[in-house]
C-alpha cells in the first residue's frame, strides 16, 4: 500500500494566477654518515659505510611499518565512517561516496500573457529565456529537500528558495518539501530517475514576467535501511516571483508517493524433479 503525503501553501496572488580528502604527510627520518673527500676510502671504511647505509634502509623500513600499524589500529579502534577522527587525512577513508546530483530531464518552457494581441513569438522568447531561472531554483530544492541525505528534514537549508511569506510554510510542510525529518530512519539514499518540468511564465504587455508556475513530476529511487527499495513519487505545482535576477517560491501544492518495490525473486527452474523409488 503506497504511502502519500500533501501539501499546500498558496496566497490569494497564487490563487488569481493558478492556471577534502586530505594527504596524510609523514616524516622519516633519514640518516646520513658525513664522508671524509680528503681521505681515501679503506676497506674498513667502505665497510662502516656499507653497514651504516644498511642500518639507515633497515631504520626506514621499519619505520614505514610501524607507522602503518599505528594508522591500522587506528583505523580499526575509531571506526571507518564519516565520523573518523582519520576521515580528513586519509584519502579515501570516507567511505561514503557523494549524492548525485540531480537534473530534470525534459522542460517544457510556455508563456501567457496578461493581455491580447501579444506577439505569440514574443511570448516564446520570452518562455525559453525565463524557464532557465525558474528551473534552477526548482532542481536546487529537490537536490536539497530529497537527493542529499545531509539535508534532508532541514527547513533552514530550503527557507531562501521562498519568499519571505512562503518561508515561514517550509517547517510546517518539511515532511512534503523534503523527504522528511526523519528520512535517515528509513532511507539511506535517494537515486534521481528521469523527471520532468512544466515551466508557465506569466508576462505582461511588455513582455516583462510577473509571475510562474513550475510543474513538476520528480521521480527517485530510494534505498531503505534494510536494503529493499522504495519509489518515490513527487507532483505538484509551485508557485514562483521575480525576485531581481532570480526566482522565489511563494506558494506550493505538492503530492508525495512512496511505494516500496518488489524484490526480484529467482525463478522458479522449468526442469522437473521425479520421485526415486517409484515402483
Amino acid at each position: 500500500m503506497p504511502s502519500v503525503w500533501r501539501s499546500t501553501f498558496v496566497t490569494s496572488a497564487v490563487l488569481g494566477i493558478e492556471i577534502s580528502a586530505g594527504s596524510l604527510v609523514g616524516a622519516l627520518a633519514n640518516e646520513k654518515t658525513p664522508l671524509r673527500d680528503s681521505a681515501a676510502p679503506t676497506p674498513k671504511r667502505a665497510q662502516k659505510t656499507t653497514d651504516r647505509s644498511t642500518v639507515a634502509r633497515r631504520r626506514i623500513i621499519v619505520g614505514v611499518v610501524a607507522a602503518v600499524a599505528v594508522l591500522g589500529l587506528l583505523w580499526l579502534f575509531f571506526g571507518r565512517g564519516n565520523d573518523s577522527p582519520l576521515a580528513g587525512i586519509i584519502p579515501g577513508l570516507n567511505s561514503t561516496p557523494p549524492p548525485p546530483q540531480f537534473a530534470f530531464k525534459t522542460v517544457t518552457p510556455k508563456a501567457q500573457a496578461t493581455t491580447t494581441n501579444v506577439d505569440r513569438k514574443r511570448l516564446d522568447e520570452a518562455a525559453k529565456h525565463n524557464a532557465p531561472a525558474i528551473e534552477k531554483v526548482l532542481t536546487e530544492v529537490l537536490q536539497v529537500g530529497y537527493v542529499d541525505p545531509s539535508t534532508w528534514g532541514d527547513a533552514g537549508k530550503l527557507d531562501d528558495y521562498f519568499t519571505d511569506e512562503a518561508a515561514k510554510q517550509v517547517e510546517p510542510n518539511i515532511d512534503t518539501l523534503s523527504l522528511g525529518k526523519n528520512a535517515s530512519d528509513t532511507f539511506t539514499s535517494v537515486n534521481p530517475l528521469p523527471s520532468k518540468l512544466r515551466v508557465t511564465t506569466l508576462l505582461d504587455g511588455q513582455i516583462n514576467p510577473i509571475r510562474a508556475l513550475g510543474e513538476i513530476t520528480f521521480e527517485a529511487m530510494a534505498t531503505n535501511t534494510d536494503g529493499s527499495m522504495t519509489k518515490i513519487t513527487l507532483t505538484g505545482t509551485f508557485f514562483l516571483v521575480p525576485d531581481g535576477n532570480d526566482w522565489k517560491i511563494e506558494g506550493f501544492r505538492l503530492n508525495r508517493e512512496e511505494k516500496p518495490k518488489a524484490a526480484k525473486t529467482p525463478s522458479a527452474s522449468g526442469a522437473s524433479v521425479s520421485p526415486s523409488g517409484a515402483a
